[in-house]
């Protein structure tokens, strides 16, 4: 009966994927999202998740389904943003308010991009050249923030079996890290490039970097946290987490 039950939860959950696949996005999907997300486990996931594979879905496509699901799952539909499910001194309020600040950095660098490109002269000590050394300055120190999540979120759902699901998501910080490097070297040696070549490596940075974090970002707030919130019942996780944040403070901002 076990192995049948079992059987039973992984159909309707590879079924429910390819619906998602298929753009079906109605009540009725959501319901059902919300109906197996308390039956299912990890190891449920990954039966459903290689059965779409094996039928031809490619591997990134079947975890985007998967963290739809769970955000369908996890999140009530009338309080999507976390945000407003938690008291003001939850530290994934905290959390959540760096991530506000990056986009805020976002923002500003493709402005800063935006004036540098049309531009007809750009000295190594104008005034966009000065906040651009500034906002690399900020998206550097995001750094620590990186680090909280992969020492200490991270581990705490890898343990509970859900490892496999964040793995596109934990794999980002890599290259978010190298992105952020290239900028940061960028504003370094701006002075010593010719114009031309300062501003083509400068649009092709912003042009990558940007949208990558914004993605990253949406999937942490909207598929990450509230996961967690949802598995990770333990105090201790939440406390050891808010003690390491105590340490460092808010990232990217120097008081």
């Amino acid at each position: 009966m076990k192995k049948c039950d079992e059987h039973n939860r992984v159909e309707e959950l590879a079924e429910l994927l390819m619906n998602l696949s298929k753009g079906k996005n109605d009540l009725h999907t959501r319901k059902e999202a919300h109906r197996l997300i308390s039956r299912i486990g990890p190891d449920d996931m990954a039966r459903a998740e290689r059965q779409l594979i094996t039928g031809g879905l490619s591997l990134k496509k079947v975890q985007q389904l998967s963290a739809t699901f769970v955000l369908m799952g996890v999140l009530d539909n009338h309080k999507s943003d976390l945000r407003h499910r938690l008291p003001d001194g939850h530290i994934l309020r905290k959390v959540m308010a760096e991530h506000e600040m990056i986009r805020c950095f976002l923002a500003e660098l493709e402005d800063l991009n935006e004036h540098i490109q049309a531009a007809a002269d750009i000295g190594h000590n104008s005034a966009e050249m000065m906040s651009l050394a500034h906002v690399a300055e900020h998206l550097n120190a995001m750094q620590e923030h990186v680090d909280r999540e992969d020492d200490v979120l991270y581990p705490a759902l890898k343990e509970r079996g859900w490892g496999s699901l964040f793995m596109r998501i934990q794999s980002d910080h890599a290259y978010l890290k190298m992105a952020v490097n290239d900028l940061v070297k960028l504003t370094i040696a701006g002075g010593r490039m010719p114009p031309d070549v300062f501003k083509k490596r400068l649009g092709t940075t912003v042009g990558y970097l940007c949208p990558m974090m914004r993605e990253h970002l949406f999937h942490e707030d909207r598929v990450l946290f509230p996961l967690a919130l949802a598995m990770v019942q333990e105090p201790a996780v939440w406390k050891r987490l808010k003690s390491v944040c105590g340490e460092i403070g808010y990232c990217g901002v120097h008081l």
